[in-house]
């Protein structure tokens, strides 16, 4: 039952998910929201880059960096223990802490190896995605059973509750030293990164306030498929930009 609920999910892309023919007023806003982002990197700042970051997305990955360097997660992976809400957080602190600082130590090491941004530039909005989160498509289908019986995916719909998916093109030009001719090598990289933010809208108005109305950002190199675990209606033919590097004169 759970693979056809899981199944169901991924099928309802088709219906369920809005690519914008246009740019929208939102998709302007991510744009805008991404000079903030574009102000990290033009200064080597990990450390914003990681507290921007998509906050499920983010998460995880803390978790997994504390699996490889911690020892103490096993008995409450393994169920020997119950971890109290307390601990629960406590431990989250520690491993959001954990990857903070090495996003950190990677800029501290870009700047200490002569790594340096010449120019870093936004985009306008190449592609936009009105997305059902996992935890809003599993509640449409158990909202949706009766008698055991699960709700079509065709007729999961999207409701209220959203994420609207922004991708935005970034072109870089940096220079790192050459340390066989002592020269600085430039080079351009074009690239992108995707703007998240969680809706809820009710008559067409976004209502989730100003502060939760925020703009998070995820990195290019994060697997499609990884982001499907957190927006399972994201298309199979999701459109991204032309990336690649090329040195410059």
């Amino acid at each position: 039952m759970k693979n056809f609920a899981l199944t169901a999910i991924l099928a309802v892309g088709a219906c369920a998910v809005a690519e914008a023919a246009a740019v929208s007023a939102a998709a302007k806003e991510a744009q805008s929201a991404a000079n903030e982002y574009r102000a990290a990197v033009m200064a080597c700042d990990m450390g914003w880059c990681c507290d921007s970051m998509y906050p499920p997305i983010k998460r995880t990955l803390a978790d997994r960096l504390a699996s490889r360097t911690q020892g103490d997660n096993i008995d409450y992976i393994t169920g020997k223990k119950k971890m109290s809400t307390a601990e629960a957080e406590a431990r989250m602190k520690k491993n959001m802490d954990a990857l903070r600082a090495q996003y950190v130590e990677m800029g501290r090491q870009m700047k200490a190896g002569g790594f340096k941004v010449e120019r870093f530039v936004i985009g306008a909005p190449y592609a936009e995605y009105e997305l059902v989160s996992s935890g809003s498509a599993l509640r449409a289908i158990r909202d949706g059973s009766q008698k055991g019986k699960y709700k079509e995916a065709q007729d999961i719909k999207l409701q209220g509750d959203r994420s609207r998916l922004v991708v935005l093109p970034t072109t870089l030009w940096f220079s790192v030293p050459d340390t066989a001719s002592g020269r600085r090598v430039r080079m351009e990289r074009r690239d992108f990164i995707y703007a998240v933010r969680d809706e809820s809208y009710r008559d067409n108005v976004n209502t989730r306030g100003t502060e939760k109305n925020k703009w998070y950002f995820i990195d290019s190199n994060t697997n499609v498929n990884t982001l499907r675990t957190y927006f399972p209606t994201l298309p199979l033919n999701i459109k991204t930009p032309d990336t690649g590097d090329r040195p410059l004169q």
